[in-house]
């Protein structure tokens, strides 16, 4: 068994990926969201990884940085010392933040964090350049079976086990298609895009299941849905808001 889940998945205590940070507490992707989360002890704190201009690795979601800093452009045509003077305008909680907490976080410093608490990296990738991200990640300490690499791209997906066969990747929004890949790729887990965990029937977690693989579903924002999909028997479920035993 992979030793991120070599601790039961109880349904007093759920593996909880606090998306994108604890964004309840602050704005997402924000270094006062990854702190909470790590305040929290959440099993895993995810993110989104990208490289500036001159090969800083920061933290955001989308490749523009028009939707959440008062600035506008592209984070891989933008240096860092550009991007470290904007600040975050959306979110929650922004009149609760220091300055320095509105900007950008550095990805070495979301690394800091889960290591500080003990929170596993759940990594998005939003970059192709994946040894480059995995080699930051030995650097800051962490060995290649402590992590998570998740992406939309099943090739980036097919680099990360070239570049590590210890790491577990995260296939998002996986296809029925696809599943057969990844079971070979080997250590990997999905997640599958249904919006309703009610919509989703037993075969869509047993199938990935006997294929050796993990599952999750899309946000479990209730205690309802938390409940349902761990009755399902997903393993791992990523969060916006819950945490704590249920």
């Amino acid at each position: 068994m992979n030793k991120l889940f070599s601790t039961p998945q109880t349904l007093s205590h759920p593996r909880y990926v606090s998306h994108r940070g604890f964004q309840p507490m602050a704005p997402a992707n924000s270094l006062p969201s990854f702190e909470y989360a790590g305040y929290l002890r959440q099993w895993a704190i995810e993110t989104d990884v990208h490289f500036t201009r001159d090969g800083v690795a920061v933290c955001c979601h989308n490749d523009t940085v028009d939707a959440t800093f008062d600035g506008t452009g592209a984070i891989r045509e933008m240096d860092w010392a550009e991007l470290s003077r904007l600040r975050m305008n959306q979110g929650n909680r922004l009149d609760c933040l220091r300055d320095e907490q509105k900007r950008m976080p550095l990805f070495s410093e979301y690394l800091s964090i889960c290591r500080h608490y003990g929170s596993v990296p759940f990594i998005e990738l939003k970059t192709g350049d994946v040894e480059r991200v995995m080699a930051l990640v030995r650097q800051a300490g962490f060995a290649d079976d402590e992590i998570v690499i998740s992406a939309v791209s099943l090739e980036r997906m097919q680099i990360a086990r070239r570049v590590s066969e210890d790491v577990f990747i995260h296939r998002i929004f996986a296809t029925e298609e696809e599943l057969p890949i990844l079971a070979e790729l080997g250590n990997a887990g999905l997640s599958w895009n249904i919006k309703d965990v009610r919509d989703c029937t037993p075969d869509k977690i047993t199938r990935p299941h006997e294929m050796g693989l993990k599952v999750c579903l899309r946000a479990g924002d209730t205690l309802e849905n938390v409940r349902r999909m761990l009755e399902l028997g997903c393993d791992y479920i990523p969060s916006n808001c819950m945490h704590g035993v249920l």
